[in-house]
């Protein structure tokens, strides 16, 4: 059975790039679904969504949806009616087997300073705040809570809870390779696919087919392979 995870991130365009990115990521669950691949996992937040999928022949339905996506339109936050360029970027990564990680103590740094705000006198004139580092990562939290060894152990598991997701959602460095060549710059220029709105319109750079953008945002994709 085949496995593959979906990237879509938001590029240029700022606040709409990233609506747009939620966008197209509900456009995909809906082609899935249209073509009967299970999604099994997601994992949304501001500017980056990434979808698990499986299934027989996933990888050649979505393989065409790497690279930049160009939109044209009037985004729901414009008040004058304006239409904006933003962009977006699509990656398609093998979705590697995860097994879970248990973070070692010398896999991370701490550093110990005072702590701030409330929390009364000895929490300011003591070094309880802990800043936990993980080493391989860079994935940093901090603990400021009035003792010492409760912030430590706390930023322990946060740190341990952070880098498994962080792995389990394949920013690794092989995947980074990988993604890094299929979506480009993510700048205007460098796009794989255009979208109008106004003119209802989406347009594939690469195999010269064009689709109703509507139709298209159905899940409707092989329109345009």
């Amino acid at each position: 059975m085949e496995k593959i995870v979906l990237e879509i991130r938001s590029a240029e365009g700022g606040e709409d790039s990233k609506l747009l990115v939620r966008d197209m990521a509900a456009m995909y669950i809906k082609a899935a679904k249209n073509n009967n691949f299970v999604v099994s996992n997601e994992h949304w937040k501001e500017g980056l969504v990434s979808i698990w999928l499986t299934g027989d022949g996933v990888k050649e339905y979505f393989a065409n949806e790497s690279g930049g996506h160009r939109w044209q339109r009037i985004p729901p936050t414009e008040r004058k009616g304006r239409v904006h360029t933003s962009t977006i970027t699509v990656a398609v990564l093998e979705d590697k087997k995860f097994e879970q990680v248990e973070v070692k103590p010398e896999e991370v740094r701490i550093e110990y300073t005072r702590g701030t705000g409330a929390g009364g006198q000895h929490k300011n004139t003591t070094d309880s705040c802990v800043i936990m580092t993980h080493i391989l990562t860079g994935i940093k939290v901090v603990r400021d809570g009035r003792n010492q060894h409760k912030n430590k152990d706390d930023a322990f598991e946060e740190i341990n809870k952070r880098v498994n997701n962080f792995y389990k959602t394949g920013h690794d460095e092989e995947s980074s390779e990988k993604r890094n060549t299929q979506i480009g710059s993510g700048e205007r220029s460098d796009k794989k696919r255009t979208y109008r709105q106004k003119d209802d319109k989406v347009v594939d750079h690469e195999t010269g087919k064009e689709a109703s953008l509507k139709q298209f945002m159905k899940g409707k994709i092989e329109l345009l392979k």
